[in-house]
């Protein structure tokens, strides 16, 4: 498996993009899809700890100092746009005038102000660009709590961790993170496992291998693959 080593902090919770394809081309829903509004609280491999939110919807204003979404549960947010504001689209960069109302987009931001605009969608949806490196908010995160909003008003709390595989049976995965801590989920055939968009079973997991670990009261419900195996 191919795995990207940075990512941005939308990819760490991939809520918009809530659904993969299977290998027989069926687009498989996951714990996000169908998420507008999310709070993130992270703590990093340095101790600090960061809220994020993240918004999903069209953009209907735009100017050089702010964004606004109207979402699909109809709800108008804005953001700030600062010198700092980031935008991303499949793996390339582009500059607030690649934007237009209409377009659809993920805003993350922090204390009100857009740190990055991303998986945007639409007709003149920005493309092109070169691919490039790009490590967002999500370099040196552990672990932390996500508060996601769906469209039709409910609520779902998940736990997330990040770190590599150390062991690994037929109902339990043990993950040790980035700050030396140990922490072990329980699994079953209903575990989402995606790679770049596309899902696999959990048996391709292995020992070793750097992931997302998405979890609900101990029991993991989505596994994004990010590093293989050190050999």
């Amino acid at each position: 498996m191919v795995k990207r080593t940075t990512l941005l902090l939308a990819a760490i919770f991939a809520l918009a993009a809530g659904s993969a394809l299977a290998a027989d081309g069926v687009r498989v829903k996951g714990p996000f899809f169908g998420t507008v509004h999310a709070t993130g609280n992270v703590s990093y491999k340095s101790g600090a700890q960061k809220s994020w939110t993240w918004d999903r919807g069209r953009i209907t204003a735009l100017s050089d100092s702010q964004i606004t979404l109207t979402r699909r549960d109809k709800a108008q947010v804005s953001f700030a746009i600062t010198s700092s504001t980031a935008v991303r689209n499949d793996g390339a960069s582009y500059t607030l005038g690649d934007l237009h109302e209409g377009l659809v987009a993920t805003v993350i931001s922090q204390d009100g102000s857009a740190v990055v605009i991303r998986r945007i969608r639409g007709e003149g949806a920005p493309s092109g660009a070169d691919q490039s490196a790009f490590d967002g908010p999500a370099k040196g995160s552990v672990t932390g709590t996500i508060d996601a909003q769906y469209v039709d008003g409910t609520h779902k709390a998940f736990d997330y961790n990040r770190g590599r595989i150390t062991d690994k049976t037929d109902s339990e995965i043990t993950v040790k993170r980035q700050d030396g801590k140990t922490v072990t989920f329980s699994y079953d055939a209903s575990l989402l496992v995606r790679d770049k968009g596309e899902v696999e079973s959990a048996d391709a997991l292995e020992v070793g291998e750097g992931a997302m670990f998405f979890s609900q009261d101990g029991k993991l419900v989505l596994v994004r693959c990010l590093a293989k195996p050190k050999r």
